[in-house]
């Protein structure tokens, strides 16, 4: 999405400063801003609606879902307004903000947010809570695929133990 950015902004400078090209610059800026708008709202749009029930417990998941979609609207709305001043005041540069404020989420992203898939929501409780290794989740996974449909034969299985003891 950087990259998306980064190229919007050297096209929108051919289209502000009339250059030879700038013609052909301003159809592919708008391709290029399709192509932005369409990746964002498939590829990472949908993570503020669906990530927070994903990741929080039970308990707190109404509160973090209303806080996730609140600063999603807070944050859209925020963008739409400055948007269009900074176009006017600082032209092709607005383009090079967004491209270095997306650069900067991927390893927020990558650092900070783990990964829920193949997990089962209660794992994430146990790893906020410090419980217990969620990559017990992992090796379940696989094994469902070999028969463990019943959760108390998985549990089993995966400790080794006759014992069944809850995660």
């Amino acid at each position: 999405m950087a990259l998306v950015m980064a190229t919007q902004a050297a096209l929108v400078y051919q289209v502000q400063f009339k250059t030879s090209v700038s013609y052909a610059a301003g159809i592919a800026g708008a391709v290029m801003l399709f192509i932005f708008e369409g990746s964002f709202t498939i590829g990472f749009q949908a993570t503020v609606w669906v990530y927070p029930s994903e990741i929080l417990p039970l308990r707190l998941r109404h509160k973090g879902s209303s806080i996730s979609t609140a600063t999603n609207w807070i944050c859209n709305f925020i963008i739409v307004q400055i948007t269009p001043p900074a176009i006017s005041d600082i032209g092709w540069r607005t383009y090079i903000i967004f491209a270095v404020l997306n650069a900067t989420w991927v390893p927020i992203i990558y650092i900070f947010f783990p990964e829920s898939k193949g997990r089962e929501l209660e794992d994430f409780d146990r790893f906020f809570a410090g419980e217990e290794d969620v990559s017990i989740t992992e090796r379940i996974v696989p094994d469902l695929a070999n028969g463990f449909d019943d959760l108390e034969k998985r549990r089993t299985a995966v400790r080794g133990c006759s014992e069944q003891k809850p995660f």
